[in-house]
């Protein structure tokens, strides 16, 4: 439970009352008086307790994991994970990283799954804005944002203030990853053809691609030293594509990943194929 409405003769014997069923303190909630206490004729007569709301505050990681297990939203994504699960069965290359991956989970559409209209780039944009406002409204964190139609993908970059959307990335973009996933799976269920959504924010997505090849290049020179593999932390599908493609045409080096998402991994190798 995270709020607890009671009434007691005074506020603070209510908001006690309360934090004792939320089992928390004062600096852990919001207060919100009903009702003020009232004592009647003379004090004896018609006197009303004093009624008050106490909720426990959400940081922003809680208001956005809330956000992003949304019943509507989830039932989308659970259809549509099953349907790329199916699909990442059929495909056995996994140095290639087809875009039918975890990164992409619920991005190819199940028109079977749930019945939606399709939407037009028009709708379909008020559709993206509004579920970005969602959770920066949640969080009242002020941002602009860019919707970009291409051909066969979208492309939405929310930009703030970086030491207030830092929350919006995540550790290593872990919840814009969340948030790509969601909107993607949204889009597709009302998209006649499946487009491709990449969700960044304050240019995060440019920067990590940057830091990944550099990860990907001393790791290779490593191997090549060492003649030893090395497994790289796990990463998202659109993280090891980058990985995979930044090593695709570098001599002596293989590349593949290995592992069930969300722990699946880009493992670099020699290529045993050429002579050493």
């Amino acid at each position: 439970m995270n709020f607890s409405i009671q009434s007691a003769k005074t506020i603070d014997e209510a908001v006690e009352k309360a934090l004792l069923e939320l089992k928390a303190t004062r600096d852990e909630v919001d207060i919100e008086v009903i009702e003020e206490p009232s004592g009647g004729f003379l004090g004896l007569i018609g006197g009303k307790d004093a009624i008050v709301k106490v909720k426990k505050k959400m940081d922003h990681k809680d208001i956005v994991e809330s956000i992003l297990k949304d019943e509507e939203i989830q039932s989308v994504r659970t259809v549509l994970e099953e349907k790329a699960q199916e699909e990442a069965a059929m495909i056995e290359d996994d140095e290639s990283e087809a875009p039918s991956d975890e990164a992409d989970k619920g991005e190819a559409a199940s028109e079977e799954a749930l019945d939606f209209d399709y939407l037009d780039d028009e709708a379909m944009e008020e559709m993206i804005r509004e579920y970005i406002d969602r959770i920066m409204g949640a969080m009242e964190l002020a941002y602009t944002l860019s919707v970009d139609f291409r051909e066969n993908e979208i492309d939405v970059s929310i930009d703030g203030k970086k030491e207030e959307t830092g929350i919006v990335i995540g550790k290593h973009g872990s919840t814009l990853n969340g948030i790509q996933i969601v909107l993607s799976a949204m889009v597709n269920q009302r998209s006649e053809e499946f487009r491709r959504v990449i969700v960044d924010c304050s240019g995060y997505r440019k920067k990590r691609e940057q830091v990944l090849k550099r990860i990907a290049g001393k790791t290779a020179n490593k191997v090549l030293k060492t003649n030893k593999s090395i497994k790289l932390e796990p990463m998202n599908a659109q993280e090891r594509r980058i990985i995979h493609a930044c090593l695709a045409n570098v001599d002596g080096i293989r590349t593949r990943s290995e592992g069930k998402d969300p722990h699946r991994r880009v493992v670099i190798h020699k290529d045993t194929s050429q002579p050493s």
